[in-house]
């Protein structure tokens, strides 16, 4: 009759085995038993056992033995990811090489990802020690990398800077990167990425079927570029403030429905793509984003924007087309170096007063929103060269619109306008305007002039 572990247990407690009998007894269930149920609840009682007090070098030898056989040959996954955990609870740092190749070879998405955070744990435990001991292990693992990039660009980093240079965390770095490129590469088919310097820097996760990001991106603190587009993604973990080197982030076409407000410690981002997702609202915190040049937020379902968007010093590109926006904050004239403003398909019903302090924009669309007047100010966008007013209520535009003497393109069709100003015959630059489906009382003559001065008039 097979041995009952718990009667195992009972036996060492009330002191009728003794404790290498016990362990002997656990060894041969773990070993031989035809039941995994057995084999598991033999691994936990082990686990107590093992607690309870101090162990010959012998007991530990042949237990670790033990476990990693089971970690890198057992045949089911369930028992391989209990030898995991226990390897690395017992033998800490002894458990990496087993570890690494178990990490290497294992096919089984159930037992992969404890695998890879032990390593990570190891590793990064190692780090913060930071002794002479720890920094001998960790070495000692970089040097047995044999895959050939990260080979090659250990040996290139040597030569430049020398090994006594480099310090435990660097080192640390360089394997943690290394097992979580192992690990995804296992759990993504064709991961695309880049590498420098032994940090993955980029990675393209297109058409991954990600409901959320993998964890193991929590650990790549070198990371410049980050693709998550076409995916099911419907939210971002705060550990995404983590990632301290950004500087570029796409999540175009997935289901976000919120913003994690930790984006807004990447102070070096300088591109966020956003299209297509299903937010409402944007937290405060995108101010912080001082370094930020394009921010893409069409196709989402965002109702108004948080003051702080304001701050955004270094914006040249805010795309907001298709919302459900029906005012602007004032905060948005802050913005001095943007270049391209759309605000197309929104509810929008008024601008802004001092609009005119964009004065680097050169395209503003508008199109299709619930503008009934226009602030004085837009004549003052000496830079402008492309305008979208077309699908409006407007009933006039300003006089003084000949003061945008770069304009080359101008849309008023779609509106309610019935004179239109002689100013715009001063346009020297204007190639195209657009004005059907409007109420004109009568056709301006100055418009003969424009088409004469080669100006294509749409009507």
């Amino acid at each position: 009759m097979e041995l009952n572990p718990h009667k195992i247990y009972q036996d060492y407690t009330d002191r009728t085995i003794e404790k290498i009998s016990a362990i002997n007894e656990l060894v041969l269930l773990i070993e031989n038993s035809s039941k995994l149920s057995v084999r598991l609840e033999s691994i936990k009682i082990l686990e107590e056992i093992i607690k309870s007090g101090n162990n010959s070098l012998s007991i530990e030898e042949k237990i670790f033995n033990l476990f990693e056989d089971l970690l890198i040959s057992d045949s089911n996954e369930k028992i391989r990811t209990a030898a995991t955990h226990f390897i690395s609870k017992f033998f800490g740092s002894q458990a990496l090489s087993p570890l690494k190749w178990a990490l290497q070879y294992d096919d089984s998405l159930i037992s992969l990802e404890p695998i890879f955070n032990t390593l990570v744990k190891i590793v990064n435990n190692l780090k913060r020690t930071s002794n002479r001991e720890s920094r001998s292990i960790l070495l000692e693992q970089v040097n047995q990398i044999k895959e050939p990039e990260f080979k090659l660009c250990f040996e290139i980093i040597l030569e430049k800077t020398g090994i006594n240079i480099l310090s435990d965390a660097e080192i640390a770095d360089i394997l943690l990167n290394f097992y979580s490129l192992i690990f995804l590469k296992k759990m993504f088919w064709r991961l695309k990425y880049s590498l420098d310097s032994c940090r993955i820097t980029e990675l393209d996760f297109i058409f991954k079927g990600l409901t959320k990001l993998p964890l193991a991106l929590k650990h790549l603190t070198f990371l410049k570029r980050l693709t998550l587009r076409y995916n099911q993604i419907t939210e971002l973990p705060n550990w995404i403030g983590n990632l301290k080197n950004l500087e570029y982030l796409n999540l175009n076409v997935n289901n976000l429905n919120i913003l994690s407000p930790s984006i807004g410690s990447i102070h070096t981002l300088k591109e966020v793509l956003l299209w297509k997702n299903e937010l409402t609202s944007i937290p405060e915190e995108i101010g912080s984003l001082v370094n930020l040049e394009t921010l893409n937020l069409r196709l989402n379902m965002l109702s108004e924007l948080p003051y702080s968007i304001g701050n955004l010093s270094n914006l040249k590109e805010l795309n907001l087309h298709d919302n459900k926006l029906t005012i602007l904050p004032d905060s948005i004239t802050n913005l001095a170096s943007l270049e391209i403003l759309n605000l197309s398909w929104n509810l929008i019903e008024r601008l802004p007063d001092d609009l005119g302090y964009l004065s680097n924009l050169q395209v503003l669309d508008l199109e299709r929103n619930e503008l009934t007047r226009l602030p004085s100010s837009i004549t003052r966008l000496n830079s402008l060269e492309i305008l979208n007013l077309g699908d409006n209520k407007l009933e006039a535009i300003p006089t003084s619109i000949n003061l945008l003497q770069n304009l080359r393109v101008l849309n008023l069709s779609r509106n309610e306008i019935q004179v239109l100003p002689k100013s715009l015959g001063d346009l020297k630059r204007l190639e195209e305007i657009y004005l059907g489906d409007n109420k004109f009382n009568e056709i301006p003559s100055f418009l003969t002039s424009l088409e004469e001065d080669g100006v294509r008039i749409y009507f």
